[in-house]
């Protein structure tokens, strides 16, 4: 097996993949957001149930039938203090080295993922956020993965940011990947970097990404990382395959039942089982403004129009600013895919608006996170928002896991 840690590892999307591999072993998470840290640490359980087989005790918690420090003590300890519940930097570093050295017991560290928190580098803010240049630490967050780099010598790395690294410029006016490529050359690894869309592996979502891998350079490898990625390309389902099998709800309601069984093979394949029980179906409610103005917008769009805010009737608007952020209301489309889910759906979900006018809301956590590409057993801790914060922050899994088999394609691949 190859031992991995997951750096800025948020809820697990990218570790998710690499899970559904018998090939990886997860030594470790480190994130520093507390309530993803709990999702993580839910999960991991959930796995060690599972290779245990006695899940039951997994959804008696879910379901509300026993506690947290029940579920707790049916699992070894290291299962939960393998999530690092610490922000990478100067201090925790020694901690974090000395907990992975333990827990490597001298074997050999054979690869990263993760990725650090994109913020600074997204389009979406950036000028704003060029005052803060100066200040603002994330935008070198990138060093502390050298220094796992330097410490452990993996054979292979996965660094994954928005697509705005392409064109972020830092302090000096300089661009910024070009100088994060050249350190890890000099550190001693071949990098390859590239836009993927998750759409086109899956995941029914519009979500371009860049993507770094890079690989020790005494491995002599044949092709690149991303020739053996395109190889597990697949057609995404459209939102209305997606949801098929969730019920109907109305804003504010919350339904733990499926409408109906299993038929479609995208879901049985991807999203859940016979055994699975549907939980974080929950809509938020809406104001009665609100929810005139979502039919107004899923009326425009069954048209094939985004209706912007400066086009609903005047007694509807509320926001003072109707020159810009105009399709601040969006409504998803039934026969397509959905648009980038961000952080941001934590705050409202007027970005989100669900297909079927009858059900006149914004879409639910649970209809979030399959969009997402993560299972219906994935239960995200905390309050509704956090869920929402947590899978907007996410790697599809369903990428992730197709990212995890292209990894070992490439690296069992060395040049004769």
């Amino acid at each position: 097996m190859l031992n991995i840690i997951d750096l800025f590892s948020g809820a697990g999307g990218l570790t998710e993949g690499f899970r559904l591999n018998n090939s990886f072993n997860i030594i470790c998470h480190i994130e520093k957001d507390k309530e993803a840290c709990s999702s993580l640490v839910l999960r991991n359980i959930y796995y060690y149930l599972r290779q245990n087989n006695d899940l039951s005790v997994y959804y008696d918690y879910i379901s509300g039938i026993i506690s947290k420090e029940i579920l707790y003590s049916y699992v070894p300890k290291n299962i939960i203090h393998s999530v690092i519940n610490e922000e990478i930097n100067h201090d925790t570093l020694p901690l974090i080295f000395k907990y992975i050295n333990s827990s490597l017991d001298g074997k050999k560290l054979d690869g990263i993922i993760g990725g650090p928190p994109c913020q600074a580098y997204s389009m979406i803010g950036r000028v704003n956020n060029k005052a803060k240049k100066m200040t603002d630490e994330r935008i070198y967050l990138y060093k502390y993965y050298l220094n796992f780099l330097e410490e452990y010598k993996p054979k292979f790395f996965i660094f994954e940011n928005v697509k705005g690294l392409l064109s972020f410029k830092d302090i000096s006016g300089d661009f910024l990947l070009p100088k994060i490529i050249n350190e890890f050359d000099q550190v001693g690894y071949e990098v390859s970097c590239k836009i993927i869309n998750a759409n086109d592996y899956g995941v029914a979502q519009s979500r371009e990404r860049l993507f770094l891998v890079g690989h020790r350079k005494d491995l002599k490898l044949k092709h690149s990382f991303f020739d053996y990625l395109t190889s597990y390309m697949e057609e995404a389902p459209t939102l209305k395959e997606l949801f098929e099998d969730l019920p109907k709800l109305q804003a504010g309601e919350t339904s733990n039942k499926y409408c109906r069984k299993i038929f479609s093979n995208y879901i049985s394949k991807y999203i859940r089982n016979e055994k699975d029980i549907l939980l974080q179906h929950i809509a938020r409610p809406h104001n009665k403004n609100d929810l005139k103005i979502y039919k107004l917008v899923v009326e425009a769009k069954k048209q094939g129009k985004n209706l912007k805010y400066n086009n609903i009737p005047k007694n509807l608007q509320t926001h003072s600013n109707k020159s810009s952020f105009l399709d601040r209301y969006k409504a998803l489309d039934y026969n397509s895919i959905c648009h980038t889910v961000v952080a941001h759906i934590a705050k409202d979900g007027h970005y989100y608006i669900h297909p079927d006018i009858d059900q006149n809301r914004s879409i639910t956590v649970r209809e979030a996170a399959r969009i997402q590409g993560f299972p219906d057993n994935f239960v995200f801790e905390h309050s509704r928002s956090a869920a929402f914060k947590q899978i907007g922050n996410a790697v599809p899994p369903i990428l992730s896991h197709k990212i995890a088999q292209a990894i070992l394609d490439f690296i069992y691949c060395e040049k004769s």
